[in-house]
């Protein structure tokens, strides 16, 4: 009864409302010092369901993007199945400033307006490339709120109206003109903002790095309300964001916490904490969602770090399902199928119903895989044009079948790549770890 209300919903997810929807020394060492990494080994491992052997799955058509404003292109994170790179051929690529170092990494996902990409990159700076052409347009280096302020880590950029929201690692958020980045407003939040700004009826809703979520009026700066989480400093490095739909906002935490509040005035409306038993090592008992939670139909989707990924009803705060597949990435959902790549080097197809698997592909998890040294992890998934694609840690970008979840596409990136990529315009970008801007056609 639970799954096919669900499922309803989920499909129909356009035109019913959200709340009443379902009722129910090498370089690993260095990556995972980094939280780049991460290493989960649990007493139960996803397998296809026997019941799924036989169906289908469908994919709606593939729909042109001419934006992608914000961390999952939309509030509700749902970008869907997406017209882009249908050649696997890189168009151009660009230097958008400095790459990770010692100090700082880059962990911004890009964002697009109709003509430009928006960077981040680990100095602070924000690079405007012009989508045709790979050309920089203009750029702007963040500056701390003191004089002893020489560095941060983390931060967000939004896409709104000719504006640029930033979210800055120096404890700030501005609003600048996406034109010339000259500054509209800025509010000194105290704490560093590392996580993406998401933009919805004239609010701006971000997090801080201590768990504080604040939603800000667009036109000013000014906090309407925020909420504190419970603190937890152990992360993965990312840029994680809430979701909003209607009036609701979702907000995940490096406590492994989900908090739904009511947009007009941050009251909440219920909690989960998001953990699984098992055998791990150290740095999987962190429980950070390190991305963001993705809204359909009545239904909360989500992964952790720790091991598992989620369906809560939106309505109630139940969990509909848990499936033992965690990952730092936002999960893909398309129609009634959600693409996740776990921590675990695997990717699956799950049916948003039950979170039962139709297929699970196990991917590359070491570049020596015989001696388990050198270890791979993955950013995505994204559904471009009829294929489920990934993109490994070593720049390997791999397309999949989103049927059988065999490979039907690869590309060689020649480049670290922690970031998630972004379509817009029908090429695929990827933002590597030394600041390359990469456009895939």
């Amino acid at each position: 009864m639970v799954a096919a209300a669900a499922l309803l919903a989920v499909t129909a997810c356009s035109s019913v409302p959200f709340l009443k929807g379902s009722k129910a020394k090498d370089e690993a060492t260095e990556a995972e010092k980094a939280g780049r990494v991460a290493m989960v080994l649990t007493d139960e491992k996803l397998a296809p369901s026997t019941d799924l052997a036989t169906v289908t799955i469908e994919l709606p058509a593939a729909q042109d993007i001419e934006s992608w404003p914000e961390a999952g292109a939309t509030p509700a994170k749902v970008p869907g199945h997406v017209n882009a790179a249908n050649e696997l051929k890189v168009a151009w690529r660009n230097s958008v400033g400095k790459g990770s170092n010692n100090k700082s990494a880059m962990t911004t996902p890009p964002v697009a307006s109709e003509t430009t990409i928006f960077t981040l990159d680990a100095n602070q700076t924000i690079y405007a490339t012009s989508i045709s052409t790979g050309r920089t347009v203009w750029k702007k280096k963040l500056k701390g709120l003191t004089k002893r302020d020489k560095t941060a880590l983390g931060g967000g950029l939004a896409v709104h109206e000719g504006t640029l929201i930033v979210a800055s690692g120096y404890g700030y958020v501005t609003r600048l003109n996406s034109n010339d980045g000259s500054e509209v407003w800025k509010k000194d939040l105290t704490a560093p903002m590392t996580g993406a700004p998401t933009v919805k009826d004239g609010y701006i809703y971000v997090a801080s790095n201590n768990n504080e979520i604040f939603a800000l009026d667009l036109d000013t700066g000014e906090t309407a309300w925020s909420d504190q989480a419970i603190a937890e400093t152990a992360r993965v490095l990312g840029s994680p964001s809430p979701a909003a739909i209607e009036e609701f906002v979702i907000a995940p935490y490096s406590s492994g916490e989900i908090i739904a509040y009511l947009a007009s005035n941050g009251r909440r409306l219920w909690t989960d904490a998001i953990s699984s038993a098992g055998r791990f090592t150290p740095i999987s008992e962190i429980n950070d969602i390190g991305s963001r939670p993705v809204l359909a139909g009545g239904l909360v989707f989500a992964s952790s770090q720790s091991g598992i990924t989620i369906a809560i009803d939106g309505r109630s705060g139940n969990r509909i399902w848990s499936q033992q597949i965690g990952s730092t990435q936002a999960p893909a959902l398309v129609s009634q199928y959600l693409f996740v790549v776990g921590t675990d080097a695997t990717l699956a197809a799950l049916d948003v119903t039950t979170g039962n698997a139709f297929w699970v592909k196990d991917l590359p998890q070491y570049k020596n895989e015989k001696k388990k040294k050198k270890r791979i992890s993955y950013v995505g998934p994204i559904v471009a044009s009829g294929r489920v694609i990934v993109i490994s840690s070593r720049g390997d970008l791999m397309a999949f079948d989103p049927q059988t979840g065999e490979q039907v596409g690869s590309l060689k990136l020649k480049d670290t790549v922690y970031i998630e990529p972004i379509a817009v315009q029908g090429k695929l970008f990827v933002l590597t770890d030394d600041a390359k801007l990469i456009a895939i056609q």
